[in-house]
């Protein structure tokens, strides 16, 4: 119904109109539909720009606790370490509950979050009368533009240094790692072999780096290929989603694992969050995410 595009120096509001009078869905009502969509997106800029208040939790629950979570770990690595070993890869998520004393708006929360959104994607998905999932994630699933295609490889985790010299010193630290290389390449691999089943090339570049956010650095790779028809893209993203960054690899036995284990449905953290277009389409990875409803407070999900 609306629709608002950031461009490079400039900016486009779009709105489509849609009526049929031979099913009382008149023109004019379909005017005063929008209208009202428009007052409501109106008033949420008005309430996002105000004065952000503090909301006091009352309360956190964490699913899984630390000991039964440290027992899922205990167990996956007994599997991943026997000499044929099913699992290779596994990605074990936690959920935290957080009651607070006031309802948390999703888009003022969202704005806070603006400092740590340098180089990534920020969501908010919300359906009528629904909780909203909102998340600041720096994993791209995919880009398509025509029969252009790029994906992103990001694992491994190193907090930033305090000065430049730790800095660099910690990121030399995870370049060297064999453990997070290890884990890294299983993702790069991985992503190049779906990508590789519908494109007539793929192009790795760089094929390990750092790559920096304001609180932690990550190992990252950039994959890009060229589809053999445009329609691939929903062969990509079935294909590539889950990726073993939030999964695991074999993506099956991964998934089944996670199934067993895991004390909570995931529900929509670590999906694809994104849009398809006519000649270009987008989607991100649902991590450093929450859900957010009246009355329920948050699930904030790691």
């Amino acid at each position: 119904q609306v629709e608002f595009d950031e461009l490079e120096g400039s900016s486009v509001i779009a709105a489509t109109v849609a009526w049929d009078n031979a099913v009382s869905c008149t023109y004019q009502r379909a005017i005063e539909a929008l209208q009202t969509t428009i007052w409501q997106v109106s008033s949420v800029l008005m309430r996002v720009r105000k004065k952000i208040s503090r909301s006091h939790i009352l309360a956190s629950t964490h699913v899984p606790g630390k000991a039964s979570y440290d027992q899922a770990v205990k167990r996956a690595l007994q599997i991943i370490r026997r000499n044929n070993p099913m699992l290779i890869k596994v990605v074990l998520a936690r959920s935290t509950r957080v009651v607070t004393a006031a309802d948390i708006d999703p888009l003022t929360w969202l704005s806070c979050l603006k400092v740590e959104g340098e180089n990534a994607y920020q969501f908010c998905l919300q359906p009528p009368q629904s909780a909203a999932f909102i998340g600041n994630t720096p994993e791209q699933l995919f880009h398509r533009d025509c029969l252009s295609i790029c994906s992103e490889a990001l694992a491994g985790t190193r907090a930033r240094g305090g000065s430049e010299l730790l800095d660099l010193k910690i990121g030399q630290d995870l370049l060297s790692s064999a453990k997070d290389h290890n884990e890294f390449a299983i993702v790069r691999e991985c992503i190049r072999r779906k990508l590789e089943a519908v494109c007539s090339s793929v192009l790795i570049e760089p094929k390990k780096a750092i790559r920096k956010f304001p609180r932690v650095q990550h190992l990252y790779a950039q994959l890009r290929g060229r589809l053999q028809t445009e329609d691939d893209e929903f062969k990509i993203l079935s294909s590539i989603h889950p990726t073993p960054a939030v999964c695991g690899y074999p993506t099956e036995d991964a998934r089944a694992f996670i199934s067993e284990t895991e004390m909570f449905d995931r529900g929509m953290y670590a999906g694809p969050v994104g849009w398809f277009g006519g000649e270009e389409s987008e989607f991100a990875v649902g991590i450093r995410s929450a859900l957010v409803d009246k009355g329920l407070g948050a699930l904030i999900y790691a």
